[in-house]
C-alpha cells in the first residue's frame, strides 16, 4: 500500500487527550472541554490534509474549510468540513458547508462504555459525501480516475469499515470502486424515488477508524478521499 509522504501526523498521537473522556461519563464541563479538543485535533489534521487536495490539484482558494461544534452530540463533539467554496451560494459558512453539492467531512468521536463495562475506543470518522449533482459527476468521470485512487491500495489488505452507507445495506467501496459508486448511486436513486420526497438521498462514502485498525490504512484512505474531493471539483469545472 502507497503511503502519502505529507501524511505526517500519526492518528492515535492526535487521539490521546481524549482517552480519559468516556461518554457516559462526561459532565457538561467536560463537553465544554472535548469540543474545544476536538476543534484542534482536527484543525491539526486539517493542514496535511489541505496539502493533499494541494498535492492532488486543488487550488488554494477553491476549498473552504471550518471547523463546526455539535453541542446536541456529546460522543462527536464536532466536524471539520472541507468543501468547494467556489461552487457554493455563498450564505452562512455553515449554511454553505452543510449544503455542498459535496464536501468531505473529518469528527472524532470519544470512547463509550458499554453495558458490560468495555471501554471503546476513541476514533476518527472520515465521509465524503455527494449530493445528486455531485453523483452525476461521478458518473462522467473517467474509469482511470478511479483505477489510480483505487491502485493505492493494491498489495496488501484493504481497510475494513469502508463503505457507502444507506438505510438498508453497507456497500464496501473496495475492490471496484467505480461499480460500486455507481451501485451506491442508484441505490440512494431508489430510496429517494420510494420516498417521494424532493430531498435527494446523498450517497456517503464512510471510514470509521480507531487504534484496531492500522494507521497505514487511515493515511491511504484520507488519500484517497482527498484525491476523489478534487477529481470531483475538476470535474465540475469541465
Amino acid at each position: 500500500m502507497i503511503m502519502n509522504p505529507i501524511s505526517v501526523l500519526k492518528p492515535n498521537t492526535l487521539l490521546t487527550t481524549l482517552n480519559t473522556y468516556i461518554v457516559e461519563d462526561l459532565s457538561n464541563a467536560d463537553m465544554v472541554t472535548t469540543a474545544a479538543i476536538a476543534a484542534s485535533t482536527l484543525s491539526d489534521l486539517a493542514v496535511p490534509v489541505l496539502q493533499m487536495l494541494a498535492s492532488a490539484g486543488a487550488e488554494a482558494d477553491d476549498v473552504a474549510v471550518e471547523f463546526f461544534p455539535d453541542k446536541d452530540e456529546p460522543g462527536t463533539p464536532g466536524t471539520m468540513f472541507f468543501w468547494p467554496g467556489t461552487r457554493t451560494m455563498q450564505h452562512s459558512a455553515w449554511d454553505d458547508a452543510h449544503g455542498a453539492e459535496y464536501s468531505l467531512r473529518m469528527a472524532v468521536f470519544l470512547p463509550e462504555r458499554d453495558d458490560d463495562g468495555a471501554v471503546y475506543p476513541a476514533g476518527f470518522t472520515l465521509t465524503l459525501k455527494l449530493e445528486a449533482s455531485a453523483c452525476e459527476l461521478i458518473e462522467k468521470m473517467p474509469a482511470g480516475v478511479f483505477e489510480l485512487i483505487e491502485s493505492d491500495f493494491k498489495g496488501a489488505a484493504l481497510p475494513s469499515g469502508f463503505e457507502f452507507l444507506d438505510d438498508s445495506e453497507h456497500v464496501p467501496v473496495l475492490p471496484n470502486m467505480r461499480r460500486q459508486f455507481i451501485k451506491a448511486i442508484s441505490r440512494a436513486h431508489a430510496a429517494s424515488n420510494k420516498r417521494r420526497g424532493n430531498r435527494f438521498e446523498a450517497v456517503m462514502m464512510h471510514y470509521i477508524w480507531d487504534r484496531i485498525e492500522p494507521e497505514q490504512h487511515f493515511d491511504a484512505v484520507l488519500a484517497a478521499l482527498a484525491k476523489l474531493f478534487v477529481a470531483l471539483h475538476q470535474q465540475a469545472r469541465r
